[in-house]
Formats: structure tokens, sequence, C-alpha cells
């Protein structure tokens, strides 16, 4: 599992889990993550708390009232609707962009590990996505 998430992937899937669900914890997005990345991404508690630290400082989410009281919940301000917008429109053109970098990274692969086991590899892929 790789623990290493981009930031912007991590800001985006807090705001958008924030969205969906109204309210929400550290270790549940920790889990939205696991579940959103078939279990490939691990962020760590340090890696969310400081994400959600960052974001109530800048107003984007506030804590929210929500039974239990003993855990921090949060939820979306209206400035961070608009700041979900936004790092929708980014990560939609990093998406794009992408595909060059993952197509580049395949040929590299094929090139190191031969065509053998880039077809295993791609095997792997069209499982993971029921293609």
């Amino acid at each position: 599992m790789q623990k290493r998430i981009p930031s912007e992937m991590i800001g985006y899937l807090i705001l958008k889990t924030m969205e969906e669900k109204d309210y929400t914890y550290g270790y549940e997005l920790i889990d939205t993550m696991k579940d959103k990345s078939n279990g490939h991404w691990d962020p760590s508690y340090g890696t969310i708390y400081g994400a959600l630290n960052r974001m109530e400082k800048k107003g984007i989410i506030e804590r929210a009232d929500h039974e239990p009281e003993d855990r921090k919940y949060y939820q979306l301000t209206e400035e961070g609707e608009r700041e979900l917008e936004e790092r929708e429109k980014r990560i939609k053109d990093i998406g794009k962009s992408s595909e060059n970098m993952v197509l580049g990274f395949l040929n590299v692969y094929e090139d190191i590990y031969g065509k053998e086991q880039l077809t295993q590899l791609l095997d792997k892929i069209k499982e993971e996505f029921d293609l």
C-alpha cells in the first residue's frame, strides 16, 4: 500500500467527503480514502489531521456540532464549497494530463521488466477495474 498521497488529492477527498456526508471526522476520512483507492492509499493520522487543521484555519471547514462529543466532527463552510469547486477543476485537469504520465510509465515499465510483466500488470489493472 502506498502511503504518500498528493496533497491536492487529499484536500479534494476531504472536501468531497464532507460534501457527500455533511460532516465527518478524521478516522472516517482515512477509511474513505482507503475505500475510494481500493486499498492502495493509507494516509496517516498526522496527514489527515494536519490537513484538517490547515483547512480549518483557512475557513474552508469548521467544527460541527454532532454526537458523540469525544470526536471532532467537521463540515464544509460556504468558502469550502467554493474551494471544492476549484479543486474539482484542478483535479480534472491533473487527470487529463496524467494520462501521458501513466502511458509513459507503462512504456518504461515494459522496457525494464519486459512484455510478459507488463501484460501481467495490465491484467491486474483490468481485474482492479472490472474491465
